[in-house]
């Protein structure tokens, strides 16, 4: 396959996919409306329209599941030292998650005075994901000030 043609073979491949979601949405929000009676929600969610949007849903996350790991294994290939360093930094975030989400949260549903009440599970992988990111964003502003200075002193 010539290189010239993927970018033409993905943007086939984004209007199918999109063509084949918008289908698939229409076919559940053609679906019966939660006050009707039971039996009819029932019967939608058991018939095959719900089924086909269910199993599009499933094939598109384990597409793109796919094409994350056949991307690393692709760069892996041609650029090995960026790769395993993007690796590195994925799995450094993931050990800070871990950290904050293992440290838990003294918050809960009535402390965050939340509307709608969420089991202290959430609370606490919410807190994890939001102090995570917040150590990634200091490091990051750190990096973008510390590396100039550094560099200006090397030369």
């Amino acid at each position: 396959m010539n290189n010239k043609n993927i970018p033409m073979f993905l943007n086939i491949l984004k209007a199918t996919l999109a063509g084949l979601g918008v289908l698939f949405c229409i076919l559940v929000i053609g679906g019966p409306n939660v006050n009707e009676e039971t039996q009819v929600v029932e019967q939608f969610r058991d018939g095959t329209k719900m089924n086909l949007a269910i199993m599009y849903m499933i094939g598109l996350i384990a597409t793109g599941v796919v094409l994350i790991l056949l991307f690393f294994l692709i760069q892996l290939i041609t650029q090995s030292k960026k790769t395993v360093m993007s690796i590195i930094g994925i799995l450094v975030a993931l050990v800070i998650y871990m950290i904050f989400y293992f440290a838990g949260t003294s918050d809960n549903s009535a402390s965050l005075l939340l509307k709608n009440p969420v089991s202290d599970g959430v609370v606490q992988t919410t807190t994890a994901g939001l102090y995570t990111v917040g150590v990634a964003l200091f490091a990051g502003i750190v990096a973008i000030v510390v590396f100039p200075i550094i560099n200006m002193f090397k030369k």
